[in-house]
């Protein structure tokens, strides 16, 4: 009996990982808060994503395509002082963080 339970744990175990994998990733933007420009890591496996930036009231103000996974820039230098949020949308989900801009 113990066998079984212990097949079954590490079935589901290998089932909740590879779906994990699967999973788009971002990571926290750097520097923050950002004066000109910040950059931002991510990962994802489908052919293409986007990585948004929206206002507190969840207004689009920049919108990027990203075509792999890496370190893309965001240029804040033309956006006023305040909280943001970057969105990324690879794979069939959305991952948020949150961004502040100081000048």
């Amino acid at each position: 009996m113990k066998r079984l339970v212990s097949i079954a744990l590490t079935v589901l175990l290998a089932g909740v990982l590879a779906f994990a994998d699967n999973v788009p990733k971002i990571g926290q933007n750097y520097p923050n808060p950002a004066k000109e420009r910040t950059f931002v890591d991510v990962e994802f496996n489908s052919s293409e994503a986007t990585i948004t930036l929206s206002n507190i009231l969840g207004e689009i103000i920049y919108v990027q395509k990203v075509p792999r996974s890496g370190t893309y820039t965001i240029n804040v230098t033309e956006i006023p002082e305040g909280v943001y949020f970057y969105t990324l949308a690879a794979d069939g989900q959305k991952v948020t963080k949150k961004l502040t801009v100081k000048k």
